[in-house]
């Protein structure tokens, strides 16, 4: 090598040195001016809920659909066949004293017998306080959650298209608590909830009739962050874990039996409201997946297995089964707390990845999640005690959730 070609290749090894320092410095520089900015969190309404509001419900006339309620008559649960909710109040006759759960009463009396019943001005009308039903139905805790199912909320979440994941989680009634819990960011989500009342497999296809009960699909966000793969986000990874801690299936007051289950869902309208502001609003005629193709989904998944808690766990309690009284969570609209990394977070998590040389995160993407999860925590933004959280939908039911102090589960 010539001494002009040393000289020329010291020269140019110089520059690359000072260039990649004054990309360094700002990089760094960028970095700093970034991270002074506040992050957003935006809320999609801006509507109060109208005062009396919750103080009634629209019962929907026994030709259309029956209501239910379970009260406890003090030696035990019994089922109402709802005529009417108002003042804060639900009014209906007493099945008998045989039947403690509403599924039950069905396939034992069937619809045009419980219409009748509820029908009759001769029988005698029990009221009790809204706050006195138990939850709405008695079942167990396998149950069907479905992501993403409303387009405006694939496009808050970045996720492109409809999944289910398994909820294992025990209902609780219409006005318990929920701890906040001692760490994770805790998300609301307004369901409306499809239930088996016989077995469902490929051979019965699709039902008959079905139950609808409004549900709230609670959520920690930190603990999903740190579970999802970036990669696979319809596989489902971490949701089974992040919705499925006790007191995360809040269901409604009243539990719902359609003459025409296909027509009556796709009419409903779902509301929630966070502080007697509105935040989300459900219509279930715009699902992606509709109801019987949920159906046929979570029939197909088989024997395929989710994490629950370090337990291989299958969509349904039986695989290739949809078994009495498993809830089907169809999905959440926009407005929930949660957004997916925006371009500030995304920048911060790479400049923050790069710079730990990779040992910050798994990846660029799970560093701007990190980043984002810091926001939220530095904002506040997410449920916390105090809040208070009204679910509702004529037709449907009421839930009333307060958060409160303390922790929420073991697994936290």
């Amino acid at each position: 090598m010539t001494s002009s070609n040393s000289n020329r290749r010291r020269k140019a090894l110089a520059l690359t040195g000072i260039v990649a320092a004054g990309l360094a410095v700002a990089g760094l520089g960028s970095y700093g001016v970034v991270r002074t900015v506040p992050a957003k969190f935006p809320v999609v309404y801006s509507e109060q809920i109208p005062p009396g509001t919750t103080e009634r419900v629209a019962i929907a006339d026994p030709a259309t659909a029956l209501t239910f309620a379970r009260v406890d008559s003090g030696s035990g649960s019994r089922v109402l066949a709802v005529t009417a909710y108002e003042k804060g109040a639900i009014r209906g006759v007493e099945l008998g004293a045989s039947f403690t759960e509403p599924i039950a009463a069905f396939n034992k009396l069937g619809y045009q017998a419980i219409q009748a019943i509820a029908g009759d001005p001769a029988r005698p009308q029990v009221t009790v306080p809204a706050t006195d039903t138990l939850t709405s139905l008695d079942t167990h805790s396998h149950h069907v959650g479905t992501g993403t199912n409303y387009k405006e909320h694939q496009a808050e979440a970045s996720i492109e298209e409809p999944f289910v994941f398994p909820k294992i989680a025990t209902l609780t009634d219409s006005h318990s608590l929920l701890p906040a819990g001692s760490h994770g960011l805790l998300d609301y989500e307004v369901e409306l909830g499809i239930v088996a009342l016989n077995d469902i497999t490929a051979a019965t296809g699709t039902p008959q009739h079905v139950g609808l009960v409004l549900s709230n699909d609670w959520t920690d966000r930190e603990l999903l962050t740190e579970q999802i793969e970036p990669d696979n986000l319809t596989g489902g990874a971490g949701f089974t874990n992040a919705k499925s801690q006790p007191g995360f299936l809040s269901t409604g007051d009243l539990f719902v039996i359609p003459a025409d289950w296909q027509t009556y869902y796709k009419s409903l309208q779902l509301d929630l409201f966070v502080n007697d502001d509105l935040r989300q609003r459900a219509n279930p005629a715009d699902l992606i997946w509709d109801v019987p193709t949920m159906i046929d989904k979570t029939i197909a998944a088989g024997d395929r297995s989710w994490d629950s808690d370090g337990v291989p766990t299958t969509l349904t309690a039986k695989p290739g089964m949809i078994p009495q009284g498993t809830i089907l969570q169809t999905g959440t609209p926009e407005g929930v707390v949660y957004r997916a990394p925006d371009t500030r977070q995304r920048f911060l998590g790479f400049m923050e990845w790069a710079g730990s040389l990779g040992t910050n995160a798994d990846s660029v993407v799970d560093s701007a999640l990190k980043v984002y999860v810091r926001d939220a925590k530095n904002a506040d933004v997410y449920l916390k005690p105090g809040d208070t959280i009204v679910t509702r939908a004529d037709g449907l039911g009421q839930i009333f959730t307060t958060i409160t102090a303390g922790q929420r589960a073991e697994t936290e």
